[in-house]
């Protein structure tokens, strides 16, 4: 009962101001209590401190807020540059690590003799672990860098490092390719004059030889018979430049053609060369003067009429006597009229006879090889001086010696 009385004893107060003109005119404030009512009176002067702190606390209620969204903004910003420097600081020492591991790769290849500044290389590497250890304390007084990201880094750049190595050194092998290229392409040039004057010289030779052949084979001709150098010496015979067919792209077809033009002038040289040392061509003493020709005479002892099988060549005695090819001597003796002789089978038909000697220095059935003396000039037999009659058969017939000797 009692607090139904104190509860009707306080009513709600009301505030009542009188209404002004102006808006900080003086203001009155009415309370009421119950059956007691209060007045109180606010002074413009008081409206305007109470104005005045209000806009304060307004101003510096803003004020604060624009400081700690700065603040916020500043930190942000501040954090996103540590985290970069962090990441570049990771990577520079992961960069200085795989230098260093490459380059400590790159000096165990080398020796002290290959590289003239090895021991300026070497304080480099001493030093630079010094550095790596430094990095490495740092990154384990740090804890905002992580080993294993450290080593990441570290490995990745070495992996980078090297790639970026591998395409130097192609782009470098790149650079010497083309100069072998260059090189190579001048090399065929040169080549290419060496094998014509090759050919040029050798087709030269071969031209020598086929006028001797042919002055030969026109004396033959007279008595029904000819000669062809190349008909043995070329038979099952092959040869000439290798040109691998997965080659013949690789070089200048010029060049290819050039080089089977040169052998093949080398291989009919070869034949031809081959083929002489057979051919009894050439002077069998180094100086003579002809005193009987071939063919028919008046006979030096009678002074009849005779037939003359070869040729005479008067010469001091004991000048040697010289086969001019390659044979087997058949005979090596007196005869009845020639005097100590010499005959040789030089083969594919050619035989020579030195006849009227004055000594032999070959044997019966000995082989000779060209140009090696087998006697001397002498007068034995039937001479009436110091000479060698000499005489060449092709397939058992006489052939005109000077035309041998003159076709050398």
């Amino acid at each position: 009962m009692r607090y139904k009385q104190r509860l009707r004893r306080y009513k709600p107060v009301h505030y009542q101001a009188t209404e002004n003109k102006s808006f900080f005119s003086e203001k009155e404030i009415i309370i009421r209590h119950g059956t007691q009512t209060k007045v109180f009176k606010i002074s413009p002067k008081v409206q305007w401190l109470m104005f005045a702190v209000l806009l304060v606390i307004g101003l510096w209620t803003g004020y604060s807020y624009r400081v700690y969204s700065a603040s916020d903004q500043i930190i942000s910003y501040q954090e996103k540059q540590l985290d970069e420097t962090r990441s570049a600081y990771v990577d520079l020492m992961s960069d200085f690590v795989a230098v260093h591991n490459n380059l400590s790769s790159m000096m165990d290849g080398l020796s002290a003799e290959d590289n003239k500044h090895a021991e300026d290389v070497q304080n480099y590497l001493k030093k630079a672990e010094v550095v790596e250890e430094k990095i490495r304390r740092i990154a384990a007084r740090e804890d905002w860098i992580e080993k294993e990201e450290l080593d990441d880094k570290s490995a990745l750049r070495e992996a980078v490092l090297k790639r970026d190595m591998a395409l130097e050194e192609n782009k470098l092998l790149e650079e010497k390719v083309a100069q072998l290229e260059a090189a190579v392409s001048s090399l065929q040039s040169f080549q290419m004059d060496i094998l014509s004057k090759v050919e040029n010289i050798n087709n030269r030779e071969i031209d020598k030889v086929k006028s001797s052949l042919n002055a030969m084979n026109n004396e033959l001709k007279k008595r029904g018979k000819y000669f062809n150098p190349l008909a043995n010496s070329k038979k099952n015979s092959k040869g000439g430049l290798y040109v691998p067919d997965r080659l013949s792209m690789e070089i200048k077809p010029e060049l290819v053609a050039q080089a089977r033009k040169a052998y093949s002038a080398i291989e009919d040289s070869a034949y031809y060369n081959e083929a002489l040392k057979k051919i009894p061509l050439g002077k069998p003493v180094w100086s003579y003067w002809l005193t009987s020709p071939f063919g028919k005479r008046a006979d030096p002892i009678n002074s009849k009429g005779a037939v003359h099988k070869g040729v005479d060549l008067a010469a001091n005695r004991g000048n040697r006597i010289k086969t001019m090819a390659e044979g087997r001597v058949i005979k090596a003796g007196v005869m009845s009229g020639y005097g100590k002789v010499v005959e040789i089978d030089h083969g594919n038909g050619f035989h020579t006879k030195y006849a009227h000697m004055n000594a032999i220095y070959v044997n019966q059935g000995q082989k000779v090889m060209q140009g090696q003396a087998i006697g001397e000039v002498g007068s034995t037999g039937r001479s009436t001086g110091p000479h060698l009659h000499y005489e060449v058969l092709y397939e058992g017939v006489n052939m005109n010696p000077m035309v041998f000797i003159e076709a050398k």
